[in-house]
Formats: C-alpha cells, structure tokens, sequence
C-alpha cells in the first residue's frame, strides 16, 4: 500500500479511512509523486447511508464515517486523471527491487 509520512508516522492515503480523509488535492499530489499506487476501497466507503452504530467510541465513529460523501466523487476524478492496472499486469510491469518495503 502507498504511504506518506507525517510528522514521523507512515499513513496509507490510497485507500480506506485516509483516502476518504485526505483532501483530493493531496490524493493527486501524492499519487504523482509515487511510483505506483495499489489501492484498496470497501463498499462500505462509498455508502453515505449506511447505519450509524451506536455503540463505537468517538474515535472509531469518525474513523468510520469521514468522508463518506466524497468518496465516489474522489474515486471518479482519481480514475479520470490516472491509468490503473490490474494486479497481474502491474507485478509484470513493476521494478520490486526499487519499491520501498514497510516492515510490518
């Protein structure tokens, strides 16, 4: 997954909770400044009427329901102004020996 640093700590802007976090502006910034992106979106981040649970605390509240309503059209304008590959074709066309690797 793709990754840029704040203040230290490695964030994953292309899919998920940050990339319905991020301002598309920076989505686009960093997208370009990678060598590669790989992505990952649930349904989930693109459904602003899902139900509201409840139950989670405050800070898995907003990790959840951020930037519902501007996934889709985040989405759109990433796919419009960028060229994606699927998986088979990107492992191919891609120099693993230059990507960095994050040590989990």
């Amino acid at each position: 997954m793709n990754y840029i640093s704040i203040f230290g700590k490695r964030v994953i802007f292309s899919g998920g909770g940050y990339f319905r976090l991020f301002p598309y502006f920076l989505i686009k910034s960093w997208t370009e400044k990678s060598n590669y992106v790989m992505s990952y979106l649930h349904p989930r981040d693109f459904d602003m009427n899902q139900p509201l649970i409840k139950e989670l605390n405050l800070y898995r509240r907003f990790k959840s329901y951020v930037g519902l309503k501007s996934t889709q059209m985040k989405y759109d304008n990433w796919l419009n102004e960028f060229d994606f590959l699927d998986v088979g074709t990107a492992v191919n066309k891609i120099d693993w020996s230059i990507v960095p690797r994050v040590q989990l």
